[in-house]
């Protein structure tokens, strides 16, 4: 689809005011982007204009990579603990959808066919978004397994939409040749966003069963993830003993945490570019083999 995307843009004829106007529309499309920004950009799997971005791109004679992965990666209270969802954050799928309610699609000053080659390559991709959607999100009484079913009921009284970690499994991801560990036996993930639309934060829940064993599991996929980011930022590598630290709750819980964060950009283009960064808050109730995870993501450039 990027090909497409970038075969359509170099058909068009864009004067400096229009260069202008993209990278405004850009930036008004990032609200829609719920899922992990690429090492240089902070398009997501959700970001439905990615011909702005490439047109944009183009404009500023850089190619930004427009990514296909989504992350197939995500206190305490009387009746169990959970990981709370930040004050002002809104449902990952339903800021893609008011991003599309929003968006521009640049097609001004092009030609009928390129326009309609334009139109169809955005309605593709709409098309595809909804249909993982459709296949991924369940009911929150979807898990006959207690201590899944009140969670997910917890978070779907928030109206986040639960989506099954199984059926999400399915698709492809990017990430999928570093998750070599079995990590969970059934479970569920929310997203959220946070921040504002030139520099958002992506969040993930996600609540699985899981023995002690494919919580480690989990664990190493994600150290796996983290080292393959730092590799690709020519940072240097961090050992997987010194890369989690570990805690205890005051429900005597184990508490992991983990965070990446990659260089400065050398080049900015807006000023709240910043370095890329990942943190991870993992809680693991022992007793129901549940485990608990927050990721968070955000930074990068455009």
């Amino acid at each position: 689809m990027q090909d497409e995307y970038i075969k359509a843009i170099e058909k068009i004829q864009m004067n400096k005011d229009r260069k202008i106007e993209m990278r405004t529309v850009l930036e008004n499309e990032l609200a829609s982007t719920p899922k992990k920004p690429a090492k240089t950009t902070r398009l997501g799997t959700g970001a439905k204009v990615g011909i702005a971005a490439a047109a944009v791109a183009l404009s500023m004679g850089t190619l930004m990579a427009i990514p296909s992965t989504r992350t197939a990666i995500s206190a305490s209270v009387k009746a169990f603990f959970h990981m709370e969802i930040p004050e002002g954050a809104e449902d990952g799928h339903t800021k893609e959808l008011e991003g599309r309610e929003n968006r521009v699609v640049p097609t001004d000053n092009v030609e009928e066919s390129v326009k309609a080659e334009i139109e169809a390559a955005v309605s593709s991709q709409d098309e595809a978004a909804d249909k993982y959607f459709n296949d991924v999100t369940v009911n929150a009484d979807y898990y006959s397994d207690p201590e899944l079913n009140k969670y997910a009921n917890y978070y779907a009284q928030q109206e986040y939409n639960i989506m099954d970690i199984k059926k999400d499994a399915e698709y492809i991801d990017n990430y999928s040749d570093l998750k070599t560990n079995d990590w969970y036996s059934d479970g569920f993930f929310v997203t959220y966003q946070t921040g504002t639309n030139a520099q958002p934060t992506s969040g993930t829940i996600l609540v699985f069963k899981a023995t002690a064993e494919q919580l480690e599991g989990f664990m190493k996929n994600n150290y796996n993830i983290v080292s393959y980011e730092r590799k690709e930022h020519n940072q240097s590598a961090v050992d997987y003993d010194g890369f989690w630290t570990k805690s205890t709750d005051s429900e005597g819980n184990a508490v992991y945490k983990a965070s990446w964060t990659g260089p400065e950009p050398e080049m900015k283009i807006e000023p709240s570019d910043c370095a890329r960064f990942m943190n991870f808050t993992i809680t693991y109730d022992a007793a129901n083999q549940i485990v608990i995870c927050t990721v968070e993501e955000g930074g990068g450039i455009g």
